[in-house]
């Protein structure tokens, strides 16, 4: 007895007749999610309640060994479609809705929290152009409102109170700057307005990733932060593609045109791309920051791959392993070298 299936269906076939048989509805979407199944190497439930009651059968198919069939690679006639009521064109529209299956399962979470990174980005490249252009044009009624406050305040107090004389708790002796008339105030108002409304939606961004990185990488997310981490994976093209890097790799992502040039035209190699945004890093001497970087890496790919495969969270012990390593490095290279000390005077 042969255990055999179909696009449209699975059959018990015995000295090439048909036995018994469980046909699959004349259905896109049914057939199209059975059809998946198969991919994956999973059972379909007309096999299963083909055989529940056998001792002993044989397939043509590994897949199905799985159940309990003896693999065989004896050649059967195959059941045709139009014996049982379906023709090719149904199978055409099924695998059109597997193609779209696969296409909406191929999208996750990393690759929304991967567009989320280039907004940010988007918007801070926004952000700045609009502060930039802020400030040159509050200067010209109020140049001194910059000693006072700066960032996201300044735009702020600029939105709520427009001229110089409502800004509170300001003090200044007279402005060098020129009187505002009423429609300027409510047109520098309006723009401070939107700078302070990029400011929010970037915001509400990263705590989007937060969230998001604490489902998807929690060991990357509790290791290098949230939004780098969240860099790490859009550099990547994805946590899978992550988990598979070496840490050589992981240490220059966001470096590529340095490491480029490095190959290109002889210049220094960069010792770290994006991971330079930790305080790990960007904290520590400059002569310590290679071998940091070296070794964060290390910690960030184990963190990478339990995030991919396994799903344990092991990001505690990692970052007390890298406190020791760091202190070591600290310890190791507390001063420059000879060479950079000389050549810093």
């Amino acid at each position: 007895m042969y255990l055999v299936t179909t696009w449209f269906g699975s059959f018990l076939i015995k000295d090439d007749e048909i036995v018994e048989k469980k046909l699959f509805p004349a259905d896109k979407e049914e057939i199209a999610q059975r059809l998946i199944r198969v991919e994956d190497w999973k059972m379909v439930r007309e096999e299963n309640e083909l055989v529940k009651n056998l001792e002993e059968f044989f397939v043509l198919e590994k897949r199905l060994e799985r159940i309990g069939g003896t693999y065989s690679q004896e050649e059967l006639e195959q059941p045709k479609p139009e014996d049982h009521g379906f023709n090719k064109s149904l199978l055409r529209d099924a695998m059109i809705e597997v193609a779209k299956k696969r296409l909406r399962k191929a999208v996750g979470t990393d690759d929304h929290v991967s567009q989320a990174v280039h907004a940010i980005d988007d918007l801070i490249r926004t952000s700045n152009l609009l502060s930039e252009r802020l400030h040159a044009w509050y200067n010209l009624h109020f140049p001194e409102l910059e000693k006072f406050v700066s960032g996201a305040k300044y735009a702020k107090l600029i939105a709520e109170h427009g001229d110089r004389e409502s800004i509170p708790s300001v003090e200044f002796e007279g402005s060098v700057g020129a009187e505002l008339a009423e429609e300027d105030r409510e047109t520098i108002m309006h723009f401070a307005q939107l700078l302070t409304e990029v400011d929010s939606e970037k915001r509400k961004l990263e705590e989007y990733i937060e969230a998001n990185m604490k489902d998807l990488a929690s060991n990357l997310s509790h290791l290098a932060g949230p939004l780098i981490g969240a860099r790490l994976i859009s550099l990547a093209g994805g946590l899978d593609e992550l988990a598979k890097m070496p840490s050589s790799t992981i240490q220059l992502l966001g470096a590529e045109k340095a490491l480029f040039r490095h190959i290109k035209e002889g210049t220094k190699p960069p010792k770290h791309g994006v991971i330079f945004q930790h305080p790990y890093l960007h904290k520590a001497p400059y002569w310590q920051r290679g071998n940091i970087a070296r070794t964060f890496a290390g910690k960030i790919a184990i963190a990478a791959r339990a995030d991919h495969y396994s799903k344990e969270f092991i990001a505690d012990g990692l970052k007390i392993d890298l406190e020791k390593a760091f202190k070591e490095i600290r310890k190791k290279h507390k001063d420059p070298p000879v060479r950079l000390k000389k050549r810093r005077k």
